[in-house]
């Protein structure tokens, strides 16, 4: 108990030399981590950082006003940590797939097979528990919950793999058309076809992709290109 009370009286000292317009000090909490803390925030655990004069290192402005004080791990442990941290994100395929492609439609592609693997992983924990004679409410809120989200965003992705085809009737696809065709004409005359043999080939062209089945077999081509 004397001990504790050395340690409150040796906080009680630091904080002692607080400066007037102090209103954060800097701290490592228990998970290693430095922060600053306003002083009604201070936990029993916290160490107060010092500097090499003995005072507490503080923050003067409001929190927001000043550039952030870039700090380091507090140790080792914490390092080596945050380095298996930073391995295990840059293998995680959402992520990854997020930061290179952040407009890529295979960003829903990986987030649907990440909550794949989060709901299996819920059902698992939701059986060990029931085996265990535990209580199994909270996970089965928590796979209900994945469920849903994996349900939401598997439509999503079906919107977005529907949104793949062309619309066939659009003016930017007509537009694209009627430039195919011109080339097309252009390639006809350059190759010393005679003009009423040109007349010929877009007549029957004209009258091929008017047909309702010319427009079938385009969409369902379309469809397999994007394995629908």
């Amino acid at each position: 108990m004397a001990r504790i009370s050395k340690e409150r009286l040796a906080r009680a000292a630091i904080l002692d030399k607080l400066p007037p317009d102090a209103v954060r000090v800097l701290v490592v909490d228990n998970m290693g981590a430095k922060k600053y803390r306003d002083f009604a925030s201070l936990a029993d655990d916290d160490v107060i950082q010092l500097k090499k004069d003995g005072d507490p290192i503080v923050m003067r402005a409001k929190p927001g006003r000043q550039t952030p004080v870039g700090v380091g791990p507090a140790n080792k442990t914490v390092k080596e940590v945050l380095k298996r941290k930073k391995k295990a994100m840059d293998k995680d395929p959402v992520y990854r797939t997020i930061t290179s492609s952040p407009d890529s439609p295979n960003v829903l592609h990986e987030v649907i097979k990440g909550l794949g693997e989060e709901t299996a992983s819920l059902k698992f924990e939701r059986e060990e528990a029931a085996r265990l004679g535990q209580g199994t409410a909270n996970f089965s809120t928590k796979r209900v919950a994945a469920l849903k989200a994996t349900a939401d965003i598997w439509l999503k992705r079906m919107d977005q793999i529907g949104g793949k085809a062309i619309d066939l009737d659009s003016p930017v696809y007509l537009a694209l058309f009627s430039h195919t065709l011109s080339t097309l004409k252009a390639s006809m005359e350059a190759a010393r076809l005679r003009p009423e043999e040109v007349e010929v080939v877009f007549t029957r062209f004209a009258t091929m992709v008017s047909e309702d089945e010319w427009k079938e077999e385009a969409l369902l081509l379309m469809k397999k290109a994007i394995g629908g």
